[in-house]
């Protein structure tokens, strides 16, 4: 409960903020175009999922070369 006083106290001063600097919902989406922060996430997650890609392949290498290794021992 506690919880969601605070985050409705949080919403209704940053809405009270942007009411009283005259800000719109129109003024942040052209914020978010000038500074083309869609494209940046884009690309973040974009890269962030190579990443992961990349260590799940490189676990699977690791694995597989371990039940080689213990085969050629055999």
């Amino acid at each position: 409960m506690i919880k969601r006083i605070i985050l409705i106290s949080l919403v209704a001063v940053f809405a009270y903020y942007a009411g009283t600097q005259g800000l719109t919902p129109g003024n942040i989406t052209d914020w978010f175009e000038e500074n083309k922060i869609t494209e940046t996430l884009k690309s973040t997650l974009s890269k962030t999922l190579e990443l992961a890609e990349e260590k799940q392949v490189a676990e699977k290498a690791g694995n597989l070369i371990d039940d080689l290794k213990e085969k050629v021992s055999d």
